[in-house]
């Protein structure tokens, strides 16, 4: 892709010892894909101590396992604030934005963007509007 490409993978609750769900780590094999795919600029991990008990966000959690799998870490960019769907979208947008994105692609799971009760589509779009940027998703 020639446009500046920015990949937002959004976390997922951490198991009470810190280690990742299923789903975590099937996203994180997404952003995998995507980086043979697609070679984005960056990627923004989006997610908060939403499990406190784990002793890590969730951010902190998918740069470990990124950066443990050949991913550079100054492609990494932790966004460990961000404890629901609309957070992530508001939190990480407008890092996309500052950072020149002219693409941004949301990593999560299909029934993420599917569950009307997520709105994970319209948040993001919500951030998006005014702008140039095009948004896409890569889930399965």
């Amino acid at each position: 892709m020639n446009k500046k490409t920015i990949v937002i993978v959004l976390g997922n609750r951490l198991n009470d010892d810190g280690t990742m769900t299923k789903i975590l780590e099937e996203r994180l094999s997404y952003t995998m894909e995507i980086e043979k795919l697609f070679k984005p600029s960056y990627y923004i991990l989006s997610g908060g101590p939403a499990n406190p008990l784990a002793g890590l966000t969730e951010a902190e959690a998918m740069y470990n396992y990124l950066v443990s799998q050949g991913f550079e870490k100054e492609k990494l960019i932790i966004e460990k604030e961000s404890l629901t769907t609309f957070q992530n979208a508001a939190n990480s947008v407008p890092i996309a934005k500052e950072m020149g994105a002219e693409v941004i692609i949301v990593c999560t799971s299909a029934y993420h963007l599917g569950d009307p009760r997520y709105k994970a589509m319209e948040s993001f779009v919500n951030e998006l509007k005014d702008t140039n940027i095009t948004l896409m998703t890569y889930c399965r």
